[in-house]
């Protein structure tokens, strides 16, 4: 076969045309298409994740003019929630869409996520930029198209088959997540009613378990409770920012708030669960060092808190989240290892605990996981976070429970002993009571009726024995009456006493001791005929007890008696004072005032011969009668005690 000229240069220039083409195909170009969708009615809602473009910008140079050229090497996602992690780079997006049937549909764009800082929609018509929006939580919700607790873009579509292209450019410092959405508002607005739900029941699951902590705590004053209400009531915080709810709420305006808070939040809860094991029950050689670590790292986040406080927002980014995602990753895990040694020790509230921490890991990690790129974001992994933490809350409540359980097991022990203890307590006082009454009494008949036929030396050892044995007695009196008080069995017999006259008898009862130390007893009532509902032998005992102190104290001057009414406790009382002009009480003493057996020791203080129960008593009685007993003292100028009761008893 014979091939003309013009035969062989026709196939060259074919062959030149399928090189040029395979050329094309083999090596990277510099211009690609942005994703096209076509969408109809039918198909909504619409992830359109799987179906965008994006580009990294790491230096935030790009600008929507260069966006749109055919310049840009944009690369198709793999992802159905395209998922950046944490980089303070900003992440370009791109798609094209087109729809059918949907003229008169109300179209948005939703992003689930209230982590986005910022993000910037641009409509191109054209390579021109038509429309523009602007969403995200730095957003004031009144700046918004949609004020919602979500970014949402409104879609316009004016004509069938319409090409609309959209280029967002999206910004966040803790983490870049799109999972955007095609759908219409009353579509999302259904979509959306079961979240809500689930959002606000747990909401009001840590706003409830938060209050239940704190009235717990603040009648046991025990420091398990305090690290668990500060737990709930970070974690209530925690759970308005990343639901939105608190920015629709609380601060619809502010700039920020949201990531700000959120990281202070989880400060609050990293400090909670270092309160928490500190306070777990655990035997090891490494206890101590343990807990000055937990101690260290609880102080330590006061200044972190002040540092997101007042650092300015631009500032706030990965290179300063991520040491805070990690130290609250290593905290979690010290605080399990800790519950996991008291559980393995026999402690069934660690378990829970335990239980409680291995699920908060699991949520913890799977947040980390897409915030590092180590898996993809699902639709799921917000649900599954959630789920994961009201199992943990729940696990935590039912470890406090167990808590409280085993406390009020060993208080009930606690009151047997104690009992057990009254008990024993009062049977040997009575039996000792018997032979030193009968020493006391022989040795007084004995120095009253031959104490001139004994010498000095023996007089000298009577008034010794005298002198113990009637300390010795006054001490198995005060004995016998704290177990008393201690006792179940006390019940005071309450009556309508006028205060003046009572007072009037006090004051005869104790002018004579009083008038032997060469002192006066002034009295200045406020009031008369004023009717107190108390127990009369009790209040009589406890005014003679402090009087007869005040009197042993004081070298010279006066005591005053007094009484005035007043509010006490939201209603009307009475506030009896006794003051002295004695030596008053050091700091240190006052410090220890009401404990058993405490006396004021120095070199200036002469031994006062009490057995330091004295003001116990008095405290006790005063409180078993409903009241309260306060004091003010300097030394050397004197003391004041205030002794305040209700004027009427309300029984249980």
């Amino acid at each position: 076969m014979n091939y003309q000229p013009q035969n062989i240069a026709v196939i060259r220039s074919y062959l030149t045309s399928l090189c040029f083409l395979l050329a094309l195909l083999l090596l990277p170009v510099s211009v690609s298409y942005a994703a096209e969708l076509n969408i109809t009615q039918n198909q909504l809602p619409v992830n359109l994740g799987p179906y965008l473009d994006y580009f990294e910008d790491p230096e935030h140079a790009y600008t929507i003019e260069q966006m749109t050229s055919d310049s840009i090497q944009w690369q198709r996602s793999t992802q159905t929630i395209p998922t950046m992690g944490m980089s303070k780079s900003a992440h370009w997006f791109s798609i094209v869409l087109s729809g059918e049937n949907m003229l008169d549909e109300d179209l948005v764009l939703a992003l689930d996520t209230v982590s986005l800082d910022r993000v910037e929609f641009y409509f191109v018509d054209g390579g021109t930029v038509v429309r523009t929006s602007v969403v995200g939580d730095t957003i004031p919700l009144s700046q918004l198209d949609y004020p919602y607790r979500l970014p949402i873009v409104p879609l316009e579509i004016h004509e069938e088959g319409q090409r609309t292209k959209i280029i967002f450019r999206a910004v966040s410092s803790v983490g870049v997540e799109i999972p955007l959405t095609l759908t219409t508002v009353s579509l999302l607005a259904e979509s959306q009613q079961s979240v809500l739900v689930f959002d606000g029941a747990l909401l009001v699951m840590f706003l409830f378990c938060f209050g239940i902590t704190v009235i717990v705590f603040s009648y046991t004053r025990d420091p398990l409770f305090l690290g668990v209400s500060f737990f709930f009531g970070a974690g209530t915080v925690f759970v308005l920012t990343q639901t939105g709810l608190g920015r629709i709420w609380f601060w619809p305006e502010s700039i920020g708030s949201n990531t700000r808070l959120s990281l202070i939040s989880a400060i609050g809860m990293m400090t909670s669960l270092c309160l928490i094991g500190r306070v777990l029950q655990f035997e090891s050689r490494y206890r101590d060092s343990i807990n000055i670590v937990l101690r260290f790292i609880s102080y330590s986040m006061i200044p972190l808190v002040l540092y997101y406080l007042i650092i300015p927002f631009d500032q706030i980014n990965s290179n300063n989240v991520i040491p805070l995602m990690m130290i609250g990753l290593l905290v979690v895990l010290a605080v399990l290892i800790i519950a996991s040694i008291a559980a393995i020790q026999g402690s069934k509230a660690a378990i829970y605990l335990v239980t409680s921490w291995v699920l908060i890991i699991f949520a913890y990690i799977s947040l980390l996981g897409f915030k590092f790129e180590i898996i993809e974001r699902t639709a799921s992994s917000a649900i599954i976070a959630e789920a994961l933490s009201i199992s943990a809350v729940i696990f935590l409540l039912m470890a406090m429970g167990e808590f409280v359980h085993s406390k009020n097991d060993e208080l009930k022990n606690a009151r047997m002993e104690t009992k057990a203890k009254g008990d024993f307590l009062k049977n040997v006082s009575r039996e000792f009571l018997t032979p030193v009454h009968l020493i006391l009494a022989n040795s007084k008949r004995l120095m009253a009726t031959h104490s001139d036929d004994l010498d000095d030396l023996t007089r000298m050892h009577m008034t010794t024995v005298i002198l113990q044995s009637e300390h010795l007695h006054k001490l198995i009196n005060d004995l016998l009456e704290m177990a008393e008080l201690e006792s179940d069995s006390f019940e005071p017999e309450y009556e309508l006493i006028e205060i003046s006259n009572f007072l009037d008898d006090i004051q005869k009862i104790m002018h004579t001791s009083i008038m032997e130390k060469g002192l006066q007893l002034e009295t200045k009532f406020a009031s008369a005929n004023l009717l107190v509902q108390s127990d009369r032998l009790r209040l009589k005992h406890i005014l003679i007890n402090i009087i007869t102190n005040a009197t042993k104290f004081t070298e010279k001057g006066s005591i005053l008696l007094a009484y005035k009414a007043i509010y006490f406790q939201r209603r009307l009382g009475i506030e009896i004072s006794i003051e002295d002009t004695g030596r008053g009480m050091s700091e240190e003493f006052q410090q220890v005032l009401f404990r058993e057996f405490s006396r004021e020791d120095g070199d200036n203080v002469k031994d006062p011969q009490g057995t330091g129960l004295g003001l116990v008593i008095v405290k006790r009685m005063v409180e078993k009668l409903g009241g309260e007993v306060t004091f003010e003292s300097r030394q050397n100028e004197g003391s004041r005690f205030h002794i305040r009761l209700p004027l009427r008893v309300i029984k249980d």
